[in-house]
Formats: C-alpha cells, sequence, structure tokens
C-alpha cells in the first residue's frame, strides 16, 4: 500500500521544480558558508590579538615578580642588619626575658 503512494507521488514529481530548489538551496548554503567565513576570519584576528595580550602579560608579570623577590631579599639583609645591631625588637624582648 506505501509503495503504491510513493509510486503515485513520483508521477506527479517536476522535475524542473526540484533542479530549481536545489539552486535554491546551493545558492543559500553559498552565502551562508560565505558569512561563516568571514566570521571565522574575525575570530582569527581575534586570537591573534588576544596571544599578543597574553605574552605582554605574561612579560609584565614576570618583571613584576622579579621585582617583588628584589624587594623580598632587601628586607631580609635589613632584618639581618637590624639583628646583628642588636636593634631588634624581637632581640630586645628576647633579652628582657632572659634578664627578667
Amino acid at each position: 500500500m506505501e509503495w503504491i503512494q510513493v509510486v503515485e507521488i513520483l508521477k506527479e514529481v517536476n522535475i524542473a521544480q526540484l533542479i530549481v530548489i536545489g539552486m535554491m538551496f546551493w545558492f543559500f548554503y553559498k552565502r551562508v558558508d560565505a558569512k561563516f567565513e568571514k566570521i571565522d576570519a574575525r575570530f582569527e584576528k581575534m586570537d591573534e590579538k588576544i596571544d599578543k595580550v597574553e605574552k605582554s602579560l605574561g612579560n609584565r608579570i614576570d618583571k613584576l615578580s622579579e621585582k617583588v623577590e628584589d624587594i623580598d631579599r632587601r628586607l631580609c639583609r635589613i632584618e639581618g642588619s637590624l639583628a646583628t645591631q642588636g636593634s631588634c625588637l624581637f632581640n630586645q624582648a628576647h633579652k628582657e626575658k632572659l634578664t627578667g
């Protein structure tokens, strides 16, 4: 029963209409594909910009890290210098405990 209906539908199909419908699908597909390619190109440009910003930010963070380490070394030297001179608060509190 179903095959008979399919055969009847195929008899009524106009080949010219199918060709026109196929051409319309192809035309719209090409337009949509071109738009997606433009969008992909914009995303690639944005990726390049993001990579540049990441590199720049990475360099700045590295420089900041070096500066923090340098400041830490300087503070350690100052602390050591104060500790050896006896003017450190920690040493004074320790001496008071020993004498008191």
